[in-house]
């Protein structure tokens, strides 16, 4: 149903987003989006400090009037021709409810702005939390990505694709819970359906082959993306590098994975897992419920206490996060002179 219609519409509902920034109006009116169940009929919030700022939207703190809850606003702008394509991460997320993926509370529509409510995840991203350490080890990189994949297999198990899972967009809270944002490019999923991603070729790094050749996204491509973060966690690096698409294309055709830019001492379960999920053709990959039957995903005891004594230094990974930060700065910038024309 469309939003401001149907049975997910309260036409009374309004909601002030305070602030100057053109992407989040003030005292713009706007229709609540609500399901029956398990949103309220009627709630305010108000709207906060800026916590994030991303390609297509930004993130604001805000808090729940009645209870005094704090929660956080993703206010999405668009143009009235791409309506349909914005709500589509909302129609994604009300249907999703698992432990490592952050809860919708409530939605807000108006003729220029989409505001999802959704729990507040506090905590350092992903790479960012390696980062804070002296250390790590391999099996904390592996109880990380269980958590990833248990998330990715209940959402294809919905016939959900995420589409950028990138460790930007997961947040690790306390106690080492990992949280999955963003789902501004998750598409509903049938095997007949094509689906492009042109507005990610600026994470060419991340892209799955089959995005690069345009054959169409699949659930074989959300465990590329795994597979990268769980390269990057050990290794401090990509497994092909090029700012060039061609070239990066070309190397990652050839399933040249470059294993000697890991660190010293992974175990054999680590070195399969890389290549199983890093396969060039997607029907060579695993699926996320095979992931999570993997040996090296289900080991335990003595093999256990022997990965967590191989330890990585974070000097190499500080020093890759900075120069990730520099580009993601750069394309920020770039996407938000669009956003403000």
């Amino acid at each position: 149903s469309k939003a401001g219609t149907g049975p997910y519409s309260h036409p009374s509902a309004k909601v002030k987003i305070t602030g100057k920034d053109h992407m989040a109006a003030p005292e713009e009116e706007s229709e609540m989006i609500t399901p029956p169940e398990p949103f309220p009929t009627y709630q305010t919030y108000a709207f906060q400090t800026e916590i994030k700022r991303g390609r297509f939207s930004i993130v604001r703190q805000c808090r729940e009037k009645v209870s005094g809850k704090t929660l956080a606003a993703k206010i999405i702008p668009y143009w009235q021709e791409d309506k349909q394509a914005v709500l589509l991460e909302y129609q994604v997320l009300r249907k999703l409810h698992h432990t490592n993926i952050a809860q919708l509370k409530g939605a807000y529509v108006s003729p220029r702005h989409l505001v999802l409510i959704q729990e507040m995840c506090v905590g350092p991203e992903l790479l960012h939390s390696l980062a804070l350490r002296t250390s790590y080890s391999e099996v904390e990189v592996r109880d990380y990505l269980w958590q990833i994949l248990s998330a990715t297999e209940y959402l294809h198990a919905h016939n959900i694709l995420h589409l950028d899972l990138r460790s930007e967009n997961m947040i690790i809270t306390e106690p080492n819970l990992l949280k999955l944002l963003d789902f501004g490019n998750a598409q509903f999923y049938t095997p007949d359906k094509f689906i492009s991603m042109d507005k990610c070729l600026d994470y060419v790094e991340t892209m799955a082959p089959e995005l690069l050749t345009e054959q169409g996204a699949l659930p074989q491509t959300d465990i590329w993306s795994i597979g990268i973060t769980a390269f990057i966690m050990l290794s401090a690096n990509y497994p092909v590098s090029s700012e060039a698409p061609c070239e990066f294309l070309r190397t990652a055709r050839k399933g040249r994975l470059k294993l000697t830019r890991c660190y010293a001492g992974l175990s054999g379960g680590a070195v399969s897992f890389l290549q199983s999920t890093l396969c060039a053709n997607p029907w060579g990959r695993l699926s996320a419920s095979e992931c999570l039957q993997s040996p090296w995903l289900q080991e335990t005891g003595l093999d256990n206490r022997q990965q967590a004594l191989v330890t990585f230094p974070t000097t190499k990974l500080r020093n890759f996060l900075m120069e990730r930060e520099k580009k993601r700065g750069l394309l920020c910038s770039k996407y938000g002179l669009m956003i403000a024309q």
